[in-house]
């Protein structure tokens, strides 16, 4: 590209062209920052075309966090070794971030899939009863408790919850608990196994299980999460009339919960037990 050895372009016309200001040129050359090319003898500042990819480089960084203090302390040390390293931290810094926009995306996506589940016929009514084919899942779990003790119980999903959040786990899904299916039918409706939050992928080095692939008898539960006594004997009646096997855990995971609906009784569990054989 030609480059004039005039510097010809008003700071008017260059904040238009670079999509500024003149308030942001006059405080960059006041920091020293970025000064115009040539001012005249009457103070009025006039720039060269070879200014502008300067100038949108600076704005891209601005853009992604780096303060001005520190690109000055760039600029006055400039060199092609030190732009490179700039630009290699930068670069890092972007993958972190679209890395936290995708999984921000993601838990939008799960949301929205959520409430698109909830307005299903089969979500409608709470006596529905249903065979299920479902695919495989990978669920980050907590360390088995089997136990009804609410101090544990708690204590296993503040641990749960925050180690998810701590490793970013979370995709959306709210977090779901696994029973056995021995102990609801031993009417300890209240005995947890496992608590679980589902993800998308098995991530290296966390407590991963899958659920299998495989048929499900499947029901929702409309009201409050707890009260499940009537959702489960509606299940094991259904799993008898058909001759069916249980398999060993039933899992209750949030469709709504108080993100979506204000009123608890407007809350929709899915629970499903796995059928063996």
């Amino acid at each position: 590209m030609q480059k004039f050895n005039t510097p010809c372009i008003k700071t008017g016309e260059f904040a238009s062209l670079c999509g500024t200001n003149k308030r942001t040129l006059f405080h960059y050359d006041e920091i020293g920052l970025f000064s115009p090319a040539w001012t005249d003898e009457k103070g009025y500042r006039y720039y060269s075309e070879s200014q502008c990819d300067v100038f949108f480089t600076i704005t891209c960084l601005r853009e992604i966090g780096m303060p001005l203090k520190e690109i000055k302390e760039y600029i006055d040390c400039r060199s092609p070794a030190a732009l490179k390293t700039l630009l290699l931290e930068q670069q890092e810094k972007i993958r972190q971030e679209l890395d936290r926009l995708k999984r921000i995306q993601q838990v939008i996506q799960t949301k929205i899939e959520l409430v698109d589940l909830s307005e299903t016929p089969k979500c409608m009514d709470s006596a529905s009863i249903s065979l299920e084919e479902m695919p495989e899942e990978y669920l980050i779990i907590s360390p088995r408790i089997d136990t009804n003790d609410h101090d544990i119980i708690i204590r296993t999903i503040c641990e749960h919850i925050g180690y998810c959040r701590s490793h970013s786990l979370n995709m959306g899904h709210p977090y779901g608990a696994m029973l056995t299916t021995r102990s609801l039918m031993e009417g300890h409706l209240d005995t947890y196994a496992h608590f679980f939050t589902k993800v998308h992928s098995a991530p290296e080095g966390h407590p991963c299980c899958k659920k299998p692939a495989g048929l499900y008898a499947v029901t929702y539960l409309r009201g409050n999460y707890y009260d499940a006594a009537d959702a489960y004997e509606q299940l094991f009646s259904y799993i008898r009339r058909k001759n069916l096997t249980p398999g060993m855990f039933s899992y209750k995971e949030a469709v709504l919960d108080e993100i979506a609906v204000s009123d608890e009784n407007e809350y929709l569990t899915k629970i499903s037990i796995e059928i063996s054989g």
